[in-house]
Formats: structure tokens, sequence, C-alpha cells
């Protein structure tokens, strides 16, 4: 009788977790972040900004105002304009997410970072990491 229960138990454990994983997994990044970003969109991937976000680019780095933010996007988006953008990876977990994609120039790869956290039923960018790609 005692095993049947451990059994019972494992087994409503084991269900309980795939559900949990299957509901993580179906869960998307926001489309809208990646369509600005394969247009190379600074506005309108500013609209997801947080007021303070933390930008990380291969010449410039620091903690900046959604403002200020964005122009330093633009600069990089003029400079380094794309050929193709793709979410290679991508989590969420309670009310953050995270994506990591891949921005190709006509020269050169780059890999972004995404963090977002969710406010208020809107998604919020707290951190932006531009990586230069070496493979």
């Amino acid at each position: 009788m005692e095993i049947k229960r451990c059994t019972t138990i494992k087994g409503i454990l084991v269900v309980t977790l795939l559900f949990t994983l299957l509901a993580s997994a179906s869960a998307q990044f926001p489309e809208a972040i990646v369509k600005a970003t394969k247009n190379a969109n600074a506005e309108a991937l500013s609209e997801y900004f947080n007021n303070k976000i933390e930008l990380v680019l291969p010449q410039k780095s620091g903690v900046f105002s959604d403002a200020q933010a964005k122009l330093v996007l633009n600069e990089f988006f003029k400079n380094n304009p794309v050929v193709n953008f793709s979410i290679i990876h991508q989590g969420v977990r309670e009310n953050s997410s995270f994506a990591i994609g891949k921005y190709q120039t006509s020269s050169m790869a780059y890999r972004f970072y995404f963090l977002t956290k969710k406010t208020d039923n809107k998604t919020y960018i707290h951190q932006l990491r531009i990586e230069e790609q070496n493979d």
C-alpha cells in the first residue's frame, strides 16, 4: 500500500513538472521586440526600454535613460545595417524573460542578449548586450 502511494505521488510530480516545462517552453519572447530588432528600428525598440536600461555595446556601455539608450542604439544600427536577425535561444520565468539573438550585417555577426521584466502587463527591456560574434 505504501509503495503504491509513493509511486502515485512520484507520478503526479513528474506530470506537474512536464506541464510546467511545456508552459514555459510555449511562452514566447515578445514578437514586437524581435521585429523592431529585425528592422534595426531603435525608435520602435525604445518603446520597450525601462526608464533606465543597461546597454553594453562593443564601443559604448553604461546605464542610460531610455532616451539616451535610443540614441546609442540608433547609432549602432546606422553603423551596422542589418541583413538578418533571428532569435536562437529564449526563456521565460515568472515575470522575467531573456532572449539571445544573432544579428547579421554584411560583414559582421553580433550576438544580442535581451533581459526583460514584465510590470503591469507591459514588458520592459532592462538590459541589452551586443557582442561581436566570433564563429
